[in-house]
């Protein structure tokens, strides 16, 4: 009798210990580049399931998973994932554990590839792709932030830390984080930060910094646009090229390359991020769970036709700041040699040759005249270039020429864009009073 009660008793606690195993679906998640259509592995039954339409799923075969996958998983499973160059296999990364899986779509089998021990240090951390490298970057994990920089090594299967030559930011942790391709940097800022102590709240850097793979330094590159930070519910993705920050009326796409910032308000739209952001190219997606469909999607290049400029990205940090650390005891002479400084920088400031062509047009108009799209399109030598062409090279022209003048003068939107009278789909362009001003006293 007693064999038949312990026996009873150890099936109950093999069930037990089941049902708390696999009670949670548990998924590895991804969205197909070609189809535009979700998909993804229950690692429990390890059935290939993809999106037919919005929230309906069907089952496309079967995946053989290593059984001691299951036995290391986290409660809630996150992951990110990247293609091999032939599309044949599939790397995912499991956020937060340092865990590494292959899924091989020719053998149809899920295997874990790495040899972590040590993990939960990086949750929340942004993970990318370099030279067919796979990065982490920051995290949050064990009551503090982080701000490493790894990548797996495939030859040790292992987690390898870069040491960068100098200090960066405190915290790599939501913000505006993402790697560019073009400039091989990793971009950082607005990330939360603090101290997990009583009394002492969480704040956010409103600092964006950046770090050079090809010289292991971290450079501080200003303060964040404070527009930026100041909208409620802000939820950002990297696509590559720009940060897309939704914030319900409006959306944002930011450059930090060009440190840059267009907006596009409307209210007849409502821009939400959602749970799940994938981007894909020149197209966002964006979930509220796993199940249902898509909440929004936007083409990034018909948003940018649609937006207007609204400033730098970040300002570079005050040199006041500086000085007043190293001669605070004198303020006489502190503001003396901020003067000169801001001086000397005033008679440095250059235009190339297109710039000077267009300040001089807009010098020259009399007052309540503008220049029109196509008139500043003659000025800069657009006009035998394609409409989309036109406008690109248009805008970045503007917005270089307008930050430089807001760099040197703390004049902000000295080229001033208005909506024509007789077609608000048209622009047309002026000189802002003070701009003008100091303009004449430059040329």
């Amino acid at each position: 009798m007693k064999v038949v009660q312990r026996g009873f008793f150890v099936l109950l606690l093999s069930l037990s210990t089941l049902s708390q195993l696999y009670g949670n679906d548990k998924y590895f998640s991804w969205l197909d580049p070609n189809l535009k259509q979700r998909a993804r592995i229950d690692l429990i039954t390890g059935e290939l399931l993809k999106e037919s339409t919005p929230g309906n799923w069907r089952v496309h075969g079967t995946i053989k998973v290593d059984p001691g996958i299951v036995l290391h998983l986290p409660p809630t499973v996150s992951n990110h994932y990247f293609f091999s160059p032939d599309s044949q296999k599939l790397i995912f990364t499991l956020a937060g554990t340092g865990q590494v899986f292959e899924l091989n779509f020719l053998s149809k089998t899920l295997k874990r590839i790495d040899q972590t021990f040590y993990s939960g240090y990086n949750f929340g951390a942004d993970v990318f792709e370099r030279n067919a490298q796979i990065y982490s970057v920051g995290g949050v994990g064990f009551w503090t932030y982080s701000r490493a920089i790894t990548y797996f090594d495939k030859n040790t299967a292992e987690w390898q830390a870069i040491r960068p030559k100098n200090f960066g930011p405190e915290s790599i942790f939501d913000g505006y984080q993402g790697y560019s391709k073009l400039t091989d940097k990793f971009y950082t800022g607005g990330s939360e930060e603090g101290k997990y102590l009583e009394n002492n709240p969480l704040s956010i850097d409103v600092n964006c910094y950046v770090y050079d793979f090809k010289t292991n330094e971290w450079t501080l590159l200003g303060e964040i646009n404070a527009e930026l930070l100041e909208q409620q519910n802000r939820e950002i993705i990297w696509n590559g090229n720009y940060f897309v920050q939704f914030s319900r009326e409006k959306v944002y796409l930011i450059d930090p390359v060009k440190n840059a910032v267009f907006v596009y308000k409307s209210n007849k739209e409502q821009f939400q991020g959602g749970e799940y952001r994938y981007a894909v190219g020149d197209e966002i997606y964006c979930y509220w769970n796993r199940d249902n469909g898509p909440i929004s999607k936007l083409s990034i290049r018909e948003i940018e036709s649609k937006a207007i400029y609204l400033g730098p990205f970040y300002s570079p940090p005050s040199k006041w700041l500086y000085y007043a650390g190293i001669g605070f005891g004198s303020l006489a002479l502190l503001g003396l040699f901020y003067f000169r400084k801001r001086t000397k920088e005033a008679k440095k400031l250059t235009f190339d040759l297109q710039e000077k062509l267009l300040l001089k047009s807009l010098m020259d108009l009399t007052a309540d005249s503008f220049l029109s799209t196509v008139e500043v399109n003659e000025i800069l030598g657009l006009s035998g270039k394609t409409l989309e062409n036109q406008r690109r090279i248009r805008l970045n022209i503007i917005a270089q020429v307008n930050q430089k003048i807001q760099l040197f003068f703390q004049i902000d939107n000295a080229i001033e864009r208005h909506p024509s009278p007789e077609d608000k789909r048209l622009s047309r362009y002026s000189l802002n009073s003070a701009a003008l001003k100091v303009l004449k006293n430059q040329f």
